[in-house]
């Protein structure tokens, strides 16, 4: 698999004293992959190294191949805690928070023109929140909030998506829906993942790798026991789909578990087990121990 990031015997500190020291992984594109750790650990440090924010006191980051020097000149998309409710209190349409992602393609004092009108829609549809386009972001729920600010990173075409614990302070029906649209997105646009959580229990189902940060090291951990996570034809409420293996599924070894609805993140988000339709065995969890090459130090 392709690496799309490189994080290469990095260290860094804000002091004498290293926040971070000699960490060493790598995100393969297609990963849905999970930061953890404690309090302190450094974990938003961590992402404002892999944004290009702050840099490594050794050691290098490496995104597509070449040295990082700024997400500006990268396929990275971000997504901040709270994102939301910094915007709500600009008095600004959600059509006109995504498009101002696009500015710098529009150009200076230039109107939008029909294909970027498009490509707002694209995006508010994506994350289900087409109908609120002309809504003051401020009349909204801090959920829908996230996810047009989520729109506005998406209306970027990122091919990775680093995300700072995107949902602290929603509520559990909204933190639902929106690891759901993530999961989409993974799965059936292909777009890499990289999430720092707290929540790895309702996480986890969503996700291919754990990598835990602890004491200024990185090491990578095996998925929760029985987290089992899979996109599959369905015939529920938000359509049809054809069967596409989840990130599980294309680093499954033969002989990996059935699919069990029971403990799939799809299936549990739809609420109903028993009316969708498996025609053929699916692969499950299949967790990374250190020494699968990703492993870190």
């Amino acid at each position: 698999m392709e690496k799309v990031i490189e994080v290469n015997d990095m260290s860094f500190g804000y002091t004498q004293e290293s926040v971070l020291d000699h960490v060493t992984f790598f995100v393969e594109k297609g990963d849905f992959a999970v930061v953890i750790g404690d309090n302190g650990v450094g974990k938003s440090t961590m992402v404002k190294l892999l944004l290009g924010v702050l840099k490594p006191t050794s050691g290098e980051i490496r995104v597509g191949g070449k040295k990082l020097v700024s997400i500006s000149k990268t396929n990275i998309g971000y997504l901040p805690q709270n994102g939301g409710s910094r915007a709500a209190a600009f008095p600004a349409t959600c059509e006109e928070i995504v498009m101002s992602s696009l500015y710098k393609k529009i150009g200076f004092a230039r109107f939008p023109g029909k294909a970027h009108r498009a490509k707002v829609l694209e995006a508010l549809t994506s994350v289900d929140m087409q109908d609120k386009r002309r809504a003051l972001i401020g009349e909204l729920s801090g959920g829908q909030q996230q996810r047009v600010m989520l729109a506005r990173v998406l209306a970027g075409d990122p091919e990775v998506l680093i995300l700072d614990e995107p949902t602290v302070g929603v509520d559990a029906e909204s933190v639902d829906r929106l690891l759901h649209i993530l999961h989409h997105l993974n799965i059936e646009k292909g777009v890499t993942i990289v999430m720092v959580t707290h929540d790895i229990e309702k996480v986890g189902p969503y996700a291919n790798r754990v990598l835990c940060l602890s004491e200024g090291a990185c090491r990578e951990e095996a998925l929760p026991q029985a987290t089992i996570v899979h996109a599959h034809a369905h015939s529920h409420a938000h359509g049809s789909a054809e069967h596409v293996h989840c990130a599980n599924c294309n680093h499954a070894e033969n002989g990996a578990p059935a699919h069990d609805a029971k403990h799939c993140a799809e299936c549990s988000h739809c609420g109903a087990f028993h009316e969708h339709i498996h025609s053929h065995p699916h692969h499950g969890q299949h967790g990374h121990a250190d020494t699968d090459g990703k492993g870190a130090k």
